[in-house]
């Protein structure tokens, strides 16, 4: 079966870096979409060793862009990433490392681990633009304390956030 390639190259053109949302929600079909976009994405051996967890409150969105940093470039003395709290909901995409581990050793549970995780952000990213919606990749955050705050199980990795809302405005050169 062929796939409508203009579609698919459309929606890579389209994809932009979106941090700023106007608060309008995600519908619970349209998460459903992008998080099945993201079980679709590749997996080595099929070990399938990623997990989602799925932010929506406001005080639990807040509670994660708490522990994010702005890295070295942040500017006005803004520690955190504010911007994320502002998403209507925020997946938290994991790994397992003994999945990956029990067949592929050390480089499964560092290297395949979060290169799978990787083609799953771009499915996620790309289902969130043919959706009209808009997100970004945040790997800027202290799992540790990401994983406190959410209760993720130990035996879990948080690797990226993927805040996604509806965007302020019509996304043109932003990246």
């Amino acid at each position: 079966r062929e796939c409508d390639g203009m579609e698919v190259f459309a929606c890579m053109r389209e994809r932009r870096s979106i941090r700023d949302f106007t608060g309008e929600g995600v519908s619970d079909d349209q998460l459903h979409a992008i998080l099945e976009a993201g079980t679709m994405a590749p997996s080595a051996g099929n070990m399938q060793a990623r997990e989602f967890v799925i932010v929506r409150s406001p005080e639990a969105r807040q509670a994660v862009a708490d522990t994010t940093d702005a890295g070295i470039t942040a500017r006005g003395e803004e520690l955190t990433q504010r911007w994320i709290a502002h998403a209507d909901v925020i997946i938290v995409i994991c790994y397992d490392p003994r999945r990956m581990g029990a067949r592929y050793g050390d480089k499964g549970r560092g290297d395949m681990s979060k290169l799978d995780c990787m083609g799953v952000a771009q499915n996620m990213m790309l289902a969130v633009t043919a959706l009209g919606l808009g997100s970004t990749c945040v790997i800027g955050f202290d799992a540790h304390r990401l994983s406190e705050v959410l209760a993720i199980p130990a035996e879990l990795t948080p690797f990226l956030l993927l805040p996604v809302g509806r965007p302020v405005g019509k996304p043109q050169d932003v990246y």
